[in-house]
């Protein structure tokens, strides 16, 4: 599911989305951003739950900038701090094993907000639009 912290359901249950390395194939990897220890106040945080058992590659699109934000391996829990200014359109991507790629429509977040993501085991059931590359 892609949640604000109000509990108001965005794009139902979500798969690969909003921060991974989009649907392009190429190129090296990078390292993530390193973690942010600034005033909370002025980042978005963003929970991903892992249900499958691979590693997702997570990639956030923020008014059409891509920032890589890590791996969330499977069966696991991560949680990305974001620095942001104001309220922008947001989009997440998701690689998975086995040359799935996922991602998530556009959605208006700011500073302060908290969404949670979940990566189901079935990717059908996710708000998502996935495709093998």
């Amino acid at each position: 599911m892609f949640d604000l912290s109000s509990g108001r359901e965005l794009l139902g249950t979500l798969a690969v989305t909003l921060l991974a390395a989009g649907c392009g194939g190429g190129g090296g990897t990078s390292a993530p951003p390193p973690a942010f220890d600034g005033d909370q106040s002025q980042v978005l945080t963003i929970t991903i739950r892992n249900e499958r058992p691979n590693v997702a590659r997570v990639t956030l699109w923020i008014n059409g900038v891509r920032r890589r934000l890590g791996d969330v391996r499977g069966l696991q829990t991560e949680t990305f701090d974001v620095p942001m200014q104001r309220s922008q359109p947001v989009r997440m991507s998701f690689d998975l094993e086995l040359g799935v790629s996922c991602v998530t429509q556009d959605i208006v977040l700011g500073p302060g907000e908290e969404i949670e993501t979940r990566i189901p085991v079935n990717l059908n059931t996710m708000g998502a639009v996935c495709r093998r590359r």
